[in-house]
């Protein structure tokens, strides 16, 4: 006779547990909370140009019209992604490649790796979509890392707690282990990030640094993060002197009328690591309407940052580091 076995429920204990611990976290961390509350209502003049002006060049592909997606179906589904809060699983961790069309792919290159990370409010559509244009723009393979949405609520929350609490294991303990392996097995490792995903970035960084065994590797990480949320990212000095450039090699993209990049890396200047390229009056925070062309003509750094350098299936020289103090 079989036993009926009943869906389990948290106890109230559990509960009590869950619940103290946050408490005891934010409680711990009122300072950089208190900050980060300033620095919003310091730029709440720039909320309104968090999405637009919307398709702000003939050729983009924007996340929010429904012409850039396969069906209206996929369009929808974006839209109630972003507002349903539900917790939903992750469409690639680093394994879907998304591949530029007509791509062949040249033996030399084999032994490098790119990665894209994505930001809040990323549904499967939305995340393949600004894989393409990335992978269009740099001609590459780049393989997504997908952090799926929860909620526009929820997923502002868990980048509070990932960033401020720092309390980083959910959303950034896959993406190190995919950048662990990838650093084990390549010559070179890009990892490309947008908004969230640069506090993802920092994490990932972080522990690769503390590592003995990958510390080794870190020369061959290179980090590229646009419309930055996060409040920091160190690089290694000794490290960096031993090879000639910062280790792992990092260069940042803002416009300067986006909010998230605002109270992120423009607000932390002394606490980021690498060449910060800004357009100080360019409104939008969405990647590939207002960050991946201009990236891509070299907008933002008058073509001179190693990313520029990538793209359109370009290639980027020993002596294309920008050095650390860099700023424009």
């Amino acid at each position: 006779m079989s036993q009926f076995q009943p869906t389990s429920v948290p106890s109230k204990s559990s509960v009590f547990t869950k619940s103290t611990k946050v408490a005891t976290r934010v409680i711990h961390g009122r300072r950089p909370l208190l900050r980060d509350l300033r620095l919003v209502l310091t730029h709440v003049g720039e909320l309104p140009w968090l999405l637009f002006p919307l398709k702000s060049e003939p050729d983009v592909h924007p996340e929010l019209l429904p012409t850039s997606y396969p069906s209206y179906v996929d369009y929808l589904s974006v839209m109630a992604q972003m507002i349903v809060p539900t917790e939903r699983k992750s469409i690639s961790y680093g394994t879907l490649a998304v591949i530029p069309t007509d791509y062949v792919w040249p033996q030399e290159k084999r032994q490098s790796k790119w990665f894209f990370i994505n930001g809040i409010c990323t549904s499967p559509a939305m995340a393949l979509l600004e894989t393409r244009e990335m992978a269009a723009a740099f001609q590459r393979p780049i393989h997504l890392i997908h952090t799926p949405t929860a909620g526009v609520v929820r997923d502002l929350w868990g980048a509070v707690t990932a960033r401020t609490l720092r309390k980083d294991g959910r959303l950034s303990r896959p993406s190190f282990n995919i950048i662990k392996n990838a650093l084990l097995s390549h010559e070179k490792v890009v990892l490309t990030t947008y908004s969230q995903g640069t506090i993802i970035a920092s994490y990932v960084v972080r522990k690769i640094l503390k590592d003995p065994v990958l510390r080794l590797h870190a020369h061959k990480l290179e980090v590229y993060c646009i419309g930055g949320a996060a409040d920091s990212l160190h690089t290694d000095r000794g490290l960096s002197a031993e090879h000639g450039h910062s280790v792992p090699y990092v260069e940042h993209f803002a416009n300067g009328k986006d909010f998230f990049a605002r109270v992120g890396v423009l607000a932390h200047y002394h606490d980021t690591s690498g060449a910060i390229f800004v357009i100080p009056n360019k409104k939008g925070h969405m990647l590939n309407d207002h960050y991946i062309k201009g990236i891509g003509r070299g907008d933002y750094c008058d073509q001179r940052s190693r990313l520029y350098k990538y793209a359109n299936g370009g290639e980027a020289g020993v002596h294309d580091y920008i050095p650390t103090d860099r700023r424009r």
